[in-house]
């Protein structure tokens, strides 16, 4: 599950139906979008809330905003304000569009029956989009494909909220053991494995110490850490853009 986004675009604006607007929808996170799609939604943050399956228009900009419109009336049906983080993932047979907001946390799904069209609109303003490449781009890589990280793996949450902070990447092997996944865009220190040792510290309060392992996942590692990380019983997973 992974996400791409480009400095430079090749026109004005592209489209897509069908099963090629499908094949799109991971590589246009990031960038400003209208989709047509036959969907459901999901809520849940302050409330809960459910949209059963329906044509809808889903509208993503660059900033994190997220707008979820019917055919009826003027205010979007669901929405995130921008800072928000989307993602794209499969359940099953359904591709799923998650957009999670961290502070308050909130969490849309949007999962997919068919994608009918999309539109993604390469200059709609005259003030330049600089994209670098964060944690979140690693993570949706792993969202897209698990076995990057392990055969077997189910993805379980992104984005935990926990008394220590967020957890990146909750997930859970073949023998249901749950893995803590700490991400890093680059180099990965000790500071790194002291964040990841502090979550999985605390998800074995609750599963057990022998139910939960931990992953750091970087393009590279340290020596020192790496030592620091075999010492825990954790495990390294190398993971590049």
């Amino acid at each position: 599950m992974r996400m791409e986004q480009a400095h430079e675009y090749p026109s004005e604006f592209e489209f897509y139906e069908g099963e090629e607007a499908e094949a799109m929808l991971p590589k246009v996170l990031g960038r400003f979008f209208v989709l047509y799609a036959l969907c459901k939604v999901e809520y849940e943050g302050r409330a809960k809330s459910h949209l059963d399956w329906g044509l809808r228009v889903v509208i993503s900009k660059p900033d994190g905003t997220l707008l979820i419109h019917e055919r009826d009336k003027h205010k979007p049906r669901n929405w995130q304000p921008p800072g928000c983080r989307l993602y794209y993932l499969r359940e099953e047979r359904f591709p799923v569009l998650m957009s999670i907001r961290r502070r308050p946390r909130e969490v849309i799904r949007i999962v997919i029956e068919k994608a009918l069209a999309l539109l993604v609109v390469n200059n709609i303003a005259s003030e330049e989009l600089v994209l670098e490449k964060t944690e979140a781009d690693l993570v949706s890589k792993v969202l897209e494909d698990p076995s990057l990280l392990e055969e077997g793996l189910r993805i379980v949450d992104v984005e935990h909220p926990t008394p220590l902070g967020t957890i990146d990447l909750l997930a859970m092997d073949r023998e249901g053991r749950m893995v803590v996944c700490e991400f890093k865009r680059s180099v990965a220190g000790l500071d790194a494995v002291s964040q990841l040792r502090r979550y999985v510290e605390h998800m074995a309060e609750r599963y057990g110490p022998d139910r939960v392992r931990g992953f750091l996942v970087a393009p590279a590692i340290t020596s020192t850490a790496l030592r620091y990380l075999y010492k825990l019983g954790f495990e390294f997973k190398k993971l590049g853009f």
